[in-house]
């Protein structure tokens, strides 16, 4: 009897377990058992599955769609009634974009090339209304324009700005614009890179890449971190085919910051001007000019008059520091250089010879014109010496070790003979010193461009040559 008992408690118990594991609402069901799993403890921004809805609730008013019209005439573009038999005649093209409004009079940052040629700007906000807008100023190298909305009176909400500088790779983003129209999308995705540059997007380049989806249509709107805050504006897209493959470009808002606040006050952008030509430094020429870790740009020339050459800088040294700023390449220096305002001192940290030194130079303004001029210049140099079939270098110690070169000689060296060139039909080999042109003595390459440049009125090139130590004449 007591077995029995034993028995029927066991089976009771044995139901009781298997009645407290069945699922609420599923009693008597086949149904396998299941636990309910505990919420993600929030994250250092809050409460990570709410995080992007939250940061979108709080840009999307911020955001607004850009709508263009531009007049075109006849010749530009293609008119489509010329296909007809009809007389071509002007015709009007619209244009798509975003643009972020930094402040609450409806003051809006966006892409030159968004606006660029409008003859009408028209701007669609979140909630549906719509505003004619005007140029305050753009910026075609930067690919920056402002825009304000015609709407006296009236306030807008303004997108906070972050730090772009800040930003690490691999951090969290949001991207928010009207890509084909469709306004007010939302991406995300991470930081996929810092200072990308020679794309052959702009001429300052110093892009943020997003593998956020960026398409035809979000150029000029919002890049977020995940604070809500503004820090970039989306520019571009690599792409094979026209749409997102999840490499994206934004210029930083540590350099559209600035862009913006020149454009607003003057209209323009004043930007600072050193007067050096610069190059990368490759691992050849960093392990010649005593560069150990490759960082820094190679001065490859030095405007006469500039702030370089006032300072000392010369061509060949490596530039390090700008200030408190590492520099690691060329790029970082160009941009850095044309952030600082006219008329301020900068210190400059350089290797020369395998030499640390440092300068300083008082940044002046620079004037697109005349840098344009100097470039034509130097190009048309650059030309009349590549006419010749031969390229040319000055006597730095590097070169002088290169082809043997004993101190005490001056002039600039022949680094390159185009087979077949006028050059080599005089005789020139790699290694020679030329020393003179036409009887004046050459001591650099900026020396022996001018003089090429007087010769080529008389058509009369005399050269003196040292090779090896022994001197000698020929004409070109």
């Amino acid at each position: 009897m007591p077995t029995l008992l034993a028995l029927l408690l066991s089976a009771l118990l044995f139901l009781a377990g298997c009645q407290r594991a069945t699922p609420e609402g599923s009693r008597g069901s086949a149904a396998p058992s299941s636990r309910e799993l505990a919420p993600l403890p929030p994250g250092k921004y809050g409460d990570f599955p709410q995080i992007f809805a939250d940061v979108a609730e709080g840009a999307l008013p911020a955001v607004v769609s850009i709508y263009t019209e531009t007049d075109l005439e006849a010749s530009e573009g293609i008119d489509p009634f010329e296909y007809f038999g009809m007389p071509g005649g002007p015709h009007r093209e619209s244009g798509l974009g975003s643009g972020v409004i930094i402040s609450a009079d409806g003051t809006i940052l966006t892409n030159n090339h968004v606006i660029e040629g409008a003859t009408r700007i028209r701007v669609q906000l979140n909630d549906g209304a719509e505003y004619d807008a005007e140029l305050v100023g753009a910026d075609p190298p930067s690919d920056l324009a402002v825009i304000r909305v015609k709407a006296s009176g009236a306030s807008f909400p303004a997108m906070p700005l972050g730090e772009s500088d800040r930003l690490r790779v691999g951090e969290w983003v949001v991207a928010v614009g009207s890509p084909y129209g469709l306004s007010q999308t939302v991406t995300t995705g991470i930081i996929s890179a810092k200072g990308r540059h020679n794309t052959g997007i702009n001429s300052y380049e110093n892009f943020l890449q997003t593998d956020a989806a960026i398409n035809p249509g979000n150029s000029g709107g919002a890049l977020l971190n995940l604070r809500g805050e503004l820090v970039g504006i989306n520019t571009a897209i690599f792409s094979r085919s026209g749409g997102y493959q999840g490499i994206g470009f934004a210029i930083p808002i540590s350099m559209a910051r600035k862009i913006s606040t020149d454009l607003i006050r003057d209209g323009e952008v004043t930007r600072g001007w050193l007067g050096v030509s610069i190059q990368p430094l490759d691992p050849v020429l960093a392990e010649a000019l005593g560069v150990k870790d490759r960082r820094g740009a190679l001065v490859g020339g030095v405007v006469p008059g500039s702030p370089a050459e006032k300072a000392g800088i010369r061509r060949g040294d490596v530039i390090t520091r700008i200030g408190g700023l590492e520099i690691r390449d060329a790029n970082e220096l160009l941009n850095h250089i044309a952030l600082l305002a006219p008329g301020q001192w900068v210190e400059i940290a350089l290797i020369r010879e395998g030499k640390s030194l440092k300068f300083k130079a008082k940044i002046t303004r620079r004037d697109d014109k005349r840098v344009a001029r100097l470039d034509e210049k130097r190009d048309q140099a650059d030309a009349r010496v590549a006419a010749l079939g031969l390229g040319v270098e000055d006597l730095s110690s590097a070169v002088r070790n290169d082809y043997g070169i004993v101190p005490g000689v001056s002039g600039v060296a022949v680094t390159a003979v185009d087979p077949g060139g006028r050059a080599e039909e005089a005789g020139l080999q790699e290694g020679d010193v030329l020393m003179e042109v036409n009887r004046a003595r050459v001591r650099n390459v900026r020396e022996f461009q001018e003089l090429l440049r007087k010769a080529g009125k008389s058509g009369r090139i005399l050269l003196l040559v040292n090779r090896g130590g022994e001197t000698f004449f020929t004409a070109l």
